[in-house]
């Protein structure tokens, strides 16, 4: 009979252990600040229903873990691992997994590598318009940035702009190109093997 008692208390103790785990709300993530960071940078993700306890708590990037340094119930403080980014990925997926339960929907931190174009202007015009191709993240060195234009007849004409700021670059628009995308590359290897490269649309008028 005691057996029995001992095997009873036993299995309504792991069922009420097994509940409240079920019922453990999910980590919920809100926020990330700042939105735009490279490698090794330290980022506030915020939310609710994380743990008090830091090594209770992980925040993946792409799936690689980062390095948490605090942790509050409605933030935690982390470390972009090497590897959250890579030269196909200029954004990466957030997940925080919170005692064995991840969020449903990840937030996404941008690498603040890539060049991004806010805008071109004029956005139209003839062959031969120097246009402004305005944004972050550009190369001051017109010798290590190309900018491609939309072919109109053979292949894509491509330029070495006239002049280049972090944020502007000029270029004039060649001949052969059509209505379509004006993509800036900026190269990160000298031979120009690899680059990362951002478009917008230029439409071409007579």
């Amino acid at each position: 009979m005691k057996n029995r008692l001992l095997l009873s208390a036993l299995f309504s103790l792991i069922l009420s252990s097994c509940s409240k785990e079920q019922n453990k709300p999910l980590p919920e993530v809100e926020d990330v600040a700042p939105m735009f960071v490279p490698v090794g940078a330290t980022v506030v993700v915020s939310g609710n229903n994380f743990s008090t306890t830091t090594p209770n708590n992980q925040v993946t990037f792409n799936g690689v873990p980062g390095t948490i340094s605090s942790a509050s119930q409605t933030q935690l403080i982390v470390t972009v691992p090497i590897g959250a980014f890579s030269e196909e990925l200029r954004a990466a997926e957030i997940y925080v997994t919170v005692d064995g339960q991840r969020n449903s929907t990840p937030l996404y931190l941008k690498s603040d590598n890539f060049p991004e174009i806010s805008s071109i202007e004029p956005s139209s015009g003839p062959v031969g318009t120097v246009i402004t191709i305005r944004g972050r993240n550009f190369n001051t060195d017109i010798n290590r940035s190309s900018v491609v234009f939309w072919e109109n007849t053979t292949g894509p004409p491509r330029r070495t702009p006239l002049s280049a700021t972090s944020t502007a670059i000029q270029v004039a628009v060649p001949a052969g190109t059509g209505t379509g995308d004006v993509c800036l590359m900026t190269y990160v290897t000298p031979d120009k093997s690899k680059y990362l490269s951002d478009c917008r649309v230029f439409t071409v008028t007579p």
